[in-house]
């Protein structure tokens, strides 16, 4: 890498910011809204800024032993109309990311993996979120039973072949950030190139 500009003069971006003072604004379900008052240790100017504590997330590229993706579609609030994704959610309190992503996958599309493979985490939103998404391959997933849903959960599951999957991803019709990004991480696994060639047969 090559360093183009620095401002301020002596910046340095591992040095953190000193916490002058933190508040709740709001705690929810899903998040807890801080507001932390803030001063650069470059500058000494204070700042006001609004951060996100949550859990930690999970994605599954889950394939079944057919080759096809498993993917889920739901109707979602912040956008309002449906998205087409993979199966994903919170960390319960205590759960380590792959209990997360097993449980996930068998609630929300009623297969199961014994092939796990982790392919990374991602910092969702660092600007204002302190949490991060992880990212697990299952592989030769099987039909297990029905799906185990929670009440506000409403969702239809789909098989879909890789090649229709690609063409959907550059149509932009998949465009959650965390499901762009988990096959990114997929792109990076080293065992990708023969997954791959098993998928395009």
């Amino acid at each position: 890498m090559r360093l183009l500009h620095r401002h301020p003069e002596g910046f340095d971006p591992a040095v953190p910011w000193v916490q002058e003072s933190e508040s709740v604004r709001q705690d929810s379900r899903l998040f807890r809204q801080i507001v932390a008052q803030r001063r650069s240790p470059h500058t000494g100017r204070e700042h006001a800024f609004y951060r996100l504590q949550g859990p930690d997330w999970v994605n599954v590229v889950a394939f079944t032993r057919s080759g096809e993706l498993l993917a889920v579609e739901q109707f979602r609030h912040g956008i309002d109309e449906a998205t087409l994704e993979i199966p994903g959610g919170g960390c319960d309190h205590g759960e380590a990311p792959e209990e997360a992503a097993r449980r996930e996958l068998r609630e929300e599309t009623g297969f199961v993996s014994q092939h796990w493979v982790p392919l990374g985490s991602c910092t969702p939103n660092p600007a204002t979120q302190n949490n991060r998404c992880h990212t697990f391959l299952a592989l030769d997933c099987d039909a297990a039973g029905e799906l185990a849903l929670d009440p506000a959960e409403e969702l239809q599951v789909w098989a879909i072949s890789w090649a229709e999957w690609q063409l959907l991803m550059r149509r932009g019709e998949i465009h959650h950030a965390l499901v762009l990004s988990a096959f990114q991480l997929l792109s990076l696994w080293e065992g990708w190139p023969d997954l791959l060639r098993r998928l395009e047969v």
